[in-house]
């Protein structure tokens, strides 16, 4: 199982850091899984920003690489955007793992793991 402190040290930062920086300062001043989601919700729903990180990951969904976007599609679903996921993958967004693998794929997991608490 991949701790919070390996998950954010991992390659989710290059997806995050891809999306935008504010996505990656969120990742690096929480502590655990359950507050990274929220920090991100709260992005994405504030006035100033409506709908940012949903924006980012739909735009990044088309130009990152197979593997990213895997781990873009975890991401999506430990933060409660898994209707997103599916959206970028025309419905198929947990049916394509075997373009995941070694770290991207543990932090894949990660997500998955995580996205119920």
């Amino acid at each position: 199982m991949m701790t919070y402190a390996q998950f954010k040290n991992g390659p989710v930062r290059w997806i995050l850091a891809a999306l935008d920086p504010i996505f990656l300062e969120a990742l690096d001043v929480t502590q655990s899984y359950a507050f990274f989601r929220k920090a991100i919700v709260m992005l994405n729903d504030s006035e100033a920003n409506r709908g940012c990180f949903v924006k980012a990951a739909r735009r990044y969904a088309g130009v990152c690489s197979p593997g990213e976007r895997e781990l873009l599609k975890g991401v999506l679903l430990l933060t409660d955007f898994a209707h997103v996921a599916d959206e970028i993958s025309a419905g198929e967004a947990y049916g394509n793992m075997t373009r995941c693998g070694g770290d991207f794929r543990l932090a894949y997991a990660a997500c998955v793991v995580n996205a119920g608490w």
